[in-house]
């Protein structure tokens, strides 16, 4: 291989790279947008998963309370009977204990269904999980474009990766000051 073909591989390695720079460049733009949406995104999960679980736990409470009073009537309603009334007046009695207890029994229904909430907040919760490791991994690529791209002293570098390592590793979820904060440091 001579001198020529060497010149001809570097530009085409020079090329190359400007492309590939030019393509992070135009990457930058969605990976900013996408890191201020996806806070949005998580609190939104995080409200609903808060509300969902106080709506649940405020039914559950009244249901309960419910299920005491039906079992506080079913026995009146036993003891009533045990006086043995007259024959219209008894057969009243076993019905509303027959509708008092159907009810308990929906009470119980109504509880069981509820119990869907708690699958739903696991779900919420992965989804939010999922939101959090996008957000990291788009933090991630931004952040090492950017270092790339600057040209920045090796000291910034490794101030910038030295707190870009801490969200990650410090926060179950990351703080979006924290996000703001490195963005900020790289002109973003």
């Amino acid at each position: 291989m001579g001198i020529e073909d060497m010149i001809l591989e570097l530009k085409d390695l020079a090329k190359n790279v400007d492309e590939a720079t030019q393509k992070i460049s135009d990457f930058k733009k969605p990976v900013k947008e996408s890191s201020d949406t996806i806070p949005l995104a998580q609190e939104g999960i995080s409200d609903i998963i808060k509300e969902t679980e106080k709506a649940a736990n405020n039914i559950m409470n009244l249901l309960d309370e419910i299920n005491d009073n039906s079992a506080k009537i079913d026995k009146s309603l036993t003891d009533l009977i045990e006086f043995n009334p007259i024959k219209k007046i008894k057969d009243s009695l076993v019905n509303l204990q027959g509708l008092n207890k159907k009810n308990i029994s929906m009470i119980m229904d109504v509880l069981s269904l509820l119990s869907f909430q708690d699958l739903t907040g696991q779900k919420l919760y992965k989804i939010q999980n999922t939101l959090n490791d996008t957000k990291i991994k788009l933090l991630k690529v931004l952040v090492n474009s950017e270092v790339s791209s600057k040209g920045l002293p090796d000291e910034k570098k490794r101030e910038i990766y030295g707190k870009l390592n801490d969200i990650v590793l410090n926060d179950v979820t990351v703080a979006q000051n924290d996000v703001n904060s490195i963005l900020s440091e790289l002109g973003l």
